[in-house]
């Protein structure tokens, strides 16, 4: 810690100091809190639920990481914990963060949330993964393909819902997580837990972490000695929860988060012989996040859930002109720029539990209004220049009808109004099917709906090294999405799980950013006419499929826990609508975990492995003589490797992990050949990791 910010020293602390004084408190009896004994202890899932369910007779197949799983992998953030999970991929971008893709399907389709509450603040077309903290979830669920009925927009590839902690069992609950990181990662997080009755819990964390900024290779002169490529970044976050049983079955809560961010890209040095000077930019990131919530039963064969919320994210750019002799700093206004981001959530839902009929139902509300502003937004159907705005007002139902105890029928339907797009009525089908107690059958298929958002109607983004526009006259995305798995679990020793998907993803309309030039003021996509250009912007293709199976197994014998997995993707090629490259590109991607636990000592150790194929993409551009040719951009396959251990002193309560994130030491991917992409171009190389990287955590429960 004697690097740390006197800031971060003050922070430990109080920490160390409350923590203390609430050893004396412990000594007090526990009191059992039902709620938590019910979501704790049970394997629950509430993501798309009539009410909190086993999540073998959920309809749909939703895979959960809980909490125990987040700590065993050393991860603060949701970035960390997908970049080793099947069936999703991670990309970086230096400036906008980490961004996901799921199925083949690109995160701009693939619902965020925080207890079914929207996450906010697309600066690029995806959400900044890193950014969305993990001190205060208890676990986090994933729905694979279309959820538009139940989430509407942007739910067409996924959803990926993060369950906050909302009970403890003892009054109360203190707990001291600090991680360091050989990259220069330094984390710290201190949590709090008090009961003052059986109705009332307030629960709520704190949190920093800071990144020095990491180099893969040195600079490659004396100029580039203060930049980074993986640039330096302090974050601040605070959780607070309150919770109130307004009967044995409900209960009410206020949640509110913060997240303060700051990126600093510093500049080159120029000029180093006389004055030298350089230009910097900080990127300042603010989230806050508001909900109400209520859930319970209404009576004995209702359960309703409401959700009423705010949410607001702010990014502002700061530049500056730094004058390296005397430090002065100079502001350079016309560089800088604030974009902003505002969403409304009310979101009411029923649901009937009638277990001796055979048809039960439910029901919904789900209102989102989104506005957008900053000198980068142009919409002047929404209150002038540098605003732009977006509502979409739906309402959803779904029967589920049980001719069996063995199989589960479920019809769903969507109807929105969207302030920008007339909205299609979206259907679903979902059957489950018990062949015995240990193997089930799911099919489904889904009707998806995205209508474009803001950013990508009205983005305006035009300075010295960027062209990149929205483009309103965009059309929404539709989707037909079909599904089907089988899951066989066997209890018995040794405990085996293997579940089987297949998937495939039709999109129509699908949005995406291309390079343009203008035909008598018209925006075309060069590649249709054989071009390339620096100015882009976002276009409607005809068509994108997906299509893959995944194979997923587990395994436990005594001490020893494996899981494995492999999922081929294919994603098509639109260029073979024209004969010149094949129909789809396959990848195939695979990971696995070995564990083995010497319990004698309370130890634990795991390899975790994961393995991305090479992608490939076709393009068209044209030879010297102007005739029209389809190549590849071929962006390298590379695998990474974690080898992490545990060791869990209960008497203490005490927690030890450590070990080496990135055995394979992977830094930067190649790409090789060229395609259309506002940060693309030539031959390069694209930044993945930081190399390997040593770490070490303690986490300290004092209730213990």
């Amino acid at each position: 810690m004697n690097n740390c910010s006197p800031t971060i020293k003050t922070v430990c602390a109080l920490l160390f100091l409350v923590g203390s004084l609430a050893g004396k408190i412990m000594a007090q009896e526990s009191e059992q809190d039902s709620i938590s004994l019910f979501y704790d202890l049970s394997d629950v899932v509430v993501t798309a639920q009539y009410a909190p369910t086993d999540s073998r007779q959920s309809l749909y197949k939703i895979r959960s990481i809980k909490r125990d799983v987040i700590d065993s992998r050393g991860t603060n953030n949701l970035e960390q914990l997908l970049n080793q999970e099947l069936n999703i991929r991670i990309s970086q971008d230096m400036i906008l963060g980490s961004s996901i893709n799921l199925q083949g399907v690109s995160g701009q389709n693939v619902k965020i949330m925080v207890d079914g509450v929207p996450v906010i603040g697309r600066v690029g077309d995806d959400i900044d993964l890193s950014q969305i903290n993990l001190s205060n979830i208890e676990r986090v669920e994933i729905i694979e393909g279309p959820m538009s009925v139940n989430y509407g927009t942007n739910a067409l590839g996924g959803v990926i819902n993060l369950i906050s902690r909302k009970s403890q069992l003892r009054r109360l609950d203190l707990v001291i997580n600090s991680q360091y990181e050989s990259i220069g990662t330094r984390f710290l997080n201190g949590q709090i837990g008090f009961k003052p009755g059986k109705k009332w819990l307030l629960r709520g964390d704190l949190g920093y972490n800071g990144f020095e900024g990491f180099n893969t290779a040195p600079p490659k002169d004396a100029s580039m000695e203060r930049t980074f490529q993986w640039n330096p970044k302090n974050s601040w976050f605070a959780n607070t929860m309150l919770r109130f049983n307004t009967g044995e079955d409900s209960h009410a809560r206020w949640n509110a988060g913060f997240f303060s961010e700051t990126i600093e890209n510093l500049g080159p040095i120029r000029r180093p012989q006389f004055k030298p000077y350089a230009f910097d930019e900080y990127y300042h990131t603010q989230r806050s996040d508001q909900s109400l919530a209520w859930e319970g039963r209404l009576s004995e064969h209702f359960f309703g859930q409401l959700t009423a919320a705010y949410n607001n994210f702010e990014r502002k750019k700061e530049s500056i002109r730094l004058d390296l002799e005397t430090g002065e700093q100079v502001r350079i206004h016309s560089e800088e720029d604030t974009t902003a981001f505002e969403a409304f959530v009310f979101r009411p839902v029923i649901a009937s539990q009638f277990p001796n009929s055979p048809i039960n139902f439910q029901a919904g509300l789900d209102f989102n209004f989104e506005k957008a502003r900053g000198k980068r937004f142009q919409d002047n159907s929404s209150g002038g220049d540098f605003r732009a705005a977006i509502g979409d007002y739906a309402a959803f139902l779904a029967f589920q009808y049980n001719p069996t105890t063995a199989m589960q029928i479920q019809l769903g339907a969507r109807a929105a109004y969207n302030t920008k797009f007339k909205a299609p009525l979206v259907p679903s089908f979902h059957v489950k099917y018990d062949l015995n107690e240990h193997m089930q059958f799911r099919a489904s298929y889904a009707s998806g709906f995205r209508s474009p958002s803001v950013k990508e109607l009205f983005f305006y983004f035009v300075d010295a090294s960027h062209f990149i526009v929205g483009n309103p006259d965009l059309k929404a995305e539709t989707s037909h999405n079909f599904q089907a798995i089988a899951d066989l679990q066997l209890p018995q020793k040794p405990d085996l799980k293997l579940t089987l998907t297949a998937f495939y993803n039709d999109i129509a309309n699908k949005i995406e950013l291309y390079d343009f030039v203008e035909i008598d003021g018209v925006p075309v996509p060069a590649a249709s006419l054989g071009q390339s250009s620096t100015k882009f912007a976002y276009f409607n293709q005809d068509r994108y499929k997906t299509l893959g199976i995944n194979i997923r197994s587990s395994v436990k014998i005594k001490n020893l826990g494996i899981d494995a997995g492999i999922a081929p993707i294919g994603r098509y090629n639109p260029l073979s609508e024209t004969g010149s490259a094949d129909t789809y590109t396959f990848a195939t991607e695979w990971s696995g975990r070995i564990g083995y636990q010497v319990q004698q000592i309370n130890l634990e150790g795991q390899f975790f492995i994961r393995y991305n194929d090479k992608l490939i993409r076709y393009y068209q551009t044209t030879d010297i003589e102007g005739n029209l040719l389809t190549q590849q951009s071929v962006q390298n396959g590379f695998s990474m490797a974690d080898l992490v251990f545990t060791k869990k002193m209960n008497s203490l309560g005490l927690t030890l992990s450590g070990g080496i994130k990135n055995l394979f030491d992977v830094k930067n991917i190649n790409i090789s050949g060229s395609g259309s992409g506002a940060h693309t171009g030539g031959d390069n190389g694209s930044p993945v990791a930081t190399g390997i990287n040593y770490f070490g955590r303690l986490s300290w429960n004092l209730a213990k």
